[in-house]
């Protein structure tokens, strides 16, 4: 169908020039819940997508309540699935589809990044060694990284922020660990234990996720935006938001609250300090050869 951008775009205008987003970029990493929610949301609005999920990854059953893709999509790829969804929003929205494993064919991905040129990279996986990637590949192509997490039982969740040239995700989870400045820190899955797939899958509810993906998504379209307006009012430096969902005694004495925090760069960091790509893998090379002699 021909498009009236004029119509189309009119609720928008008094807030930001929608044509500005037309030419840049953003690499969705991980199409589920929340990043179907925020791929479908930056597409509406005209940001060409690359949209990035692991091979096979089809909408099964147990998505639909969660996700963006209804039972027409069932057994389908999640990208594709969510490409077409996005055009019945936008028809001219530029979106190309990938399936990849970014943690196990790094180069690949870093070769996308490179040839891609996006101004962000979201990162909306569900687990530590892929965030880690994606910021890794951040820092070393100057590109903007914004991940997002939802916490156990949905009762909240964060937003991380790796702008080229600060601290990446390593030092911001690095720095949680040691000063406890994540709150809700024991109340998150650890998604590296196998034992919890099940609670991984079914740990909240839908608007707990999407919730913090609007979260993800506000930020990411303020950086895109680059101070046309300023849609947050975020400190200059803010790398993390953690939001509350909903009170919970121990964790979260307010409900529907967020705390933003500047975390520092690690000083012994190899994804961010003064270490060339090429150290890197070397080091993750050693690091791996240990662990595979013990």
């Amino acid at each position: 169908m021909n498009m009236n951008r004029g119509e189309f775009y009119k609720r928008v205008l008094p807030i930001f020039r929608p044509e500005c987003l037309r030419n840049k970029n953003a690499i969705v990493v991980g199409v589920g819940s929340g990043g179907g929610r925020v791929a479908t949301e930056l597409g509406r609005l005209g940001v060409g997508l690359i949209l990035i999920d692991l091979p096979g990854e089809v909408l099964e059953e147990h998505n639909i309540l969660r996700h963006e893709l209804g039972y027409p999509s069932l057994g389908k790829l999640k990208t594709e699935e969510l490409a077409k969804h996005i055009h019945r929003l936008n028809p001219e929205t530029a979106i190309e589809c990938i399936s990849l494993d970014v943690v196990a064919h790094k180069r690949e991905f870093r070769d996308i990044v490179e040839a891609w040129k996006p101004e962000l990279v979201l990162a909306c996986t569900d687990n530590e060694p892929s965030r880690h990637l994606l910021s890794e590949v951040g820092v070393q192509r100057h590109v903007c990284v914004i991940g997002a997490a939802a916490y156990t039982g949905g009762i909240g969740g964060e937003v991380w922020i790796s702008r080229p040239g600060a601290p990446c995700y390593g030092c911001i989870t690095a720095h949680q660990q040691k000063s406890d400045t994540r709150p809700k820190t024991q109340s998150t899955i650890d998604y590296t234990d196998l034992d919890l797939p099940e609670l991984r899958s079914t740990c909240a509810l839908n608007l707990d996720i999407a919730q913090i993906a609007l979260i993800q998504t506000r930020v990411a379209l303020n950086f895109l935006l680059n101070g046309q307006v300023d849609l947050l009012g975020l400190p200059e430096k803010a790398n993390l938001i953690v939001f509350a969902n909903r009170r919970l005694a121990g964790h979260f004495e307010r409900p529907l609250q967020a705390e933003t925090f500047h975390i520092p760069r690690q000083s012994d960091c190899l994804t961010c300090g003064n270490h060339s790509p090429e150290e890197i893998d070397l080091e993750a090379e050693r690091i791996l050869q240990n662990v595979k002699q013990r």
